[in-house]
């Protein structure tokens, strides 16, 4: 039921009958991580450099962990981009063993907030004890396809056929929002980038006593793709990619200057704000309304540890909660929200003067779930 607290996997190795029952994958297998797995050091200079690294095969793969660090850079008379350290990312995707995109080709920015946002157990990556928004970048962020519990974990067992992590150190100046710079600084730094892989380890058959491992992980049938559309922003914004469970929504309203500036909706200026599922009014509230809605959600802006970004709202679509499993907010929230590709979703506002050059843009991105098959009670609508 909506709002239930997830429960941890029962283990039993005697039903009552002397009957020895089969070890669930989650219990049986444990996190795998290799790091670093692969490390590109550049020097941001006038062009993006695109790098591609192969994914090891081994185990069902969870996701990427990329840390940056820099060095050298001397900012002067430089200015730096707004959305600085994750703009030195132009793009990131995990692409799948065909070449299709998982993660789709978002900026670093967006797949920022995703992680904040869509997996808020990893928690916000701007508080992390390396984080820099300086002319020397440092983050960390975690491009994962699992959605937490093994739920949309990748088989990663063919050495024949690879997943692959493709990004782009961006320009080290350039107008924004990718960049490092909108103003030259006095020297660009070099960038290392780092690069580990998270994943459930292939599980023995057996544990020490004798108990039969499952050798699957539940939620292995369940694809997640996080993807965004850039339209220009009007009264009406239509979410054109839906077809399969959107799990989250985000948006990221841009102003029409040369940097891309991200602007907030203002009660004054878009009045309210409606969210359409064909015929039916999802909700419809003010902008100071919607800010209080995720920090009911999220509990690390409930409780103050971080801030809500300008111009970034989102809608969560998950009964996780905002928050790590076990905590006071764990439960909370609604259910994936279905859709098929004739689905006309749709957010419209009461006006555009929130942007003062126009055209605006209003980046939706979307963390959505396909799913082939049944799915364990527990892992539904995290």
């Amino acid at each position: 039921m909506p709002g239930a607290a997830m429960k941890a996997p029962v283990v039993s190795a005697d039903d009552g009958t002397g009957t020895t029952g089969e070890i669930p994958f989650i219990v049986g297998s444990n996190m795998y991580r290799e790091s670093p797995y692969s490390t590109t050091t550049l020097t941001m200079g006038a062009n993006p450099t695109e790098t591609v690294t192969l994914i090891t095969p081994g185990g069902f793969l969870r996701g990427i962990v990329m840390q940056v660090t820099s060095t050298g850079g001397v900012l002067g008379a430089g200015v730096l981009a707004n959305d600085v350290p994750y703009s030195i990312i132009s793009t990131a995707t995990l692409e799948d063993i065909s070449g299709g995109a998982i993660l789709y080709p978002l900026s670093g920015y967006a797949h920022a907030m995703s992680q904040k946002y869509f997996r808020p157990w990893d928690g916000d990556p701007a508080k992390r004890s390396v984080f820099s928004a300086s002319i020397n970048p440092a983050f960390t962020l975690r491009f994962f396809t699992e959605v937490k519990q093994t739920l949309a974990v990748l088989s990663n067992t063919d050495a024949r056929a690879q997943y692959r992590f493709r990004f782009t150190l961006a320009a080290g100046t350039q107008a924004g929002p990718n960049g490092l710079c909108t103003t030259a600084p006095t020297t660009l730094p070099t960038v290392t980038m780092k690069i580990a892989i998270a994943t459930w380890a292939q599980p023995d058959s057996e544990d020490l006593l004798g108990n039969t491992i499952d050798q699957l992980p539940d939620g292995l049938n369940v694809s997640r793709f996080i993807n965004h559309e850039n339209p220009v922003a009007t009264v009406t914004n239509r979410c054109t990619l839906v077809g399969n469970e959107i799990r989250a929504l985000g948006f990221i309203l841009r102003n029409g200057d040369a940097n891309h500036t991200r602007v907030d909706f203002t009660d004054a200026n878009a009045g309210v704000i409606q969210l359409y599922k064909d015929q039916r009014t999802l909700w419809k509230q003010y902008p100071s309304q919607w800010i209080e809605e995720m920090n009911a959600f999220y509990e690390f802006l409930a409780n103050g540890t971080s801030t809500r970004e300008t111009g970034v709202f989102i809608v969560p679509r998950y009964a996780g909660g905002g928050s790590a499993p076990g905590s006071e907010n764990d439960g909370q929230g609604e259910y994936w929200l279905q859709t098929v590709e004739q689905t006309y979703l749709h957010l419209d506002l009461g006006g555009l003067s929130d942007i003062t050059t126009s055209p605006g843009n209003i980046e939706i991105i979307y963390d959505v779930l396909a799913v082939a098959g049944g799915l364990a009670p527990d892992l539904e609508g995290i």
